[in-house]
C-alpha cells in the first residue's frame, strides 16, 4: 500500500516533465526545437555583418 502511495505522488510530476519534454520536440522532424535558436541566429548574422563592414573600411595608412 505504501508503494500506491509513493507512486501517487509521483506520477503527477513525471507526468509533468513528460509533457514539457514533449513541448520541446518537433512532431513533424521529430528534432529538438529550442526557442531561443532564432535569437542566436539574429545575433550570429549581425556579428558577420559587423565583421564584413570593419574589414570592408578603408585603410588609414596608405
Amino acid at each position: 500500500m505504501d508503494l500506491l502511495w509513493v507512486f501517487a505522488l509521483i506520477a503527477p510530476f513525471a507526468f509533468g516533465l513528460l509533457f514539457l519534454f514533449a513541448a520541446h520536440i518537433d512532431p513533424l522532424s521529430g528534432r529538438w526545437r529550442a526557442p531561443f535558436a532564432r535569437r542566436r541566429k539574429n545575433k550570429q548574422e549581425r556579428a558577420t555583418a559587423a565583421f564584413t563592414a570593419y574589414s570592408e573600411s578603408p585603410s588609414s595608412g596608405s
